[in-house]
C-alpha cells in the first residue's frame, strides 16, 4: 500500500475555513493507517514530511468553487513567493524537490466549496455536506 499524507487545513474559528481539518480529521477515524496533519496553515516546514509519501492529499476550503473538486499538482517555483506567510502546495512539493530530492508519485489538492467565513467553529449545511463528499473522493482515490 502506498504511504498516504492527508494535509488538511484552514481556520478552525472562521466556519466554513475549517473544512480541510473536519475531513483529515474524518479520514484519520476512517483509516487509521494513513497519516493525517492538521493545520491554520500551510508552512515550509511540511517539505520534509511531504517527501517521506507516495501519495500526498492538501484538502481546503475554497469559496469561489460550487461542488467538491480534485486536481493533481506538481512541483513549481513560484516567482517572489514569501515563505512564511503563505505557501502554496506547488511550493512545499519545490521545496521537498529541492531539500530531499524526493517528491509524492501523485499529490492531489482536493477543494471543498465554502461560503460562510465569520467567527464560528461550526460549518455550513453545505459545507459539511461538500466536506463528506470530499472525504468519499478521497477514499476513492485511496482504493486506486
Amino acid at each position: 500500500m502506498n504511504k498516504v499524507l492527508v494535509i488538511g487545513y484552514g481556520n478552525t474559528l472562521r466556519g466554513d475555513d475549517a473544512a480541510g481539518v473536519h475531513a483529515a480529521e474524518l479520514l484519520a477515524k476512517r483509516h487509521p493507517e494513513i497519516v493525517c496533519v492538521y493545520l491554520h496553515q500551510l508552512v515550509p516546514e511540511l517539505a520534509e514530511q511531504i517527501a517521506e509519501f507516495n501519495l500526498v492529499f492538501f484538502i481546503d476550503a475554497q469559496k469561489d468553487i460550487t461542488q467538491p473538486n480534485a486536481r493533481l499538482v506538481a512541483p513549481i517555483v513560484e516567482a517572489d513567493q514569501p515563505r512564511t506567510h503563505f505557501i502554496s502546495p506547488e511550493t512545499l512539493l519545490s521545496l521537498s524537490q529541492q531539500l530531499y530530492q524526493h517528491i509524492p508519485i501523485k499529490t492531489y489538492v482536493i477543494g471543498i466549496p465554502a461560503s460562510q467565513f465569520e467567527f464560528s467553529e461550526e460549518l455550513s449545511a453545505q459545507t459539511d455536506i461538500a466536506m463528506h463528499e470530499c472525504v468519499a473522493m478521497v477514499e476513492k482515490y485511496l482504493m486506486l
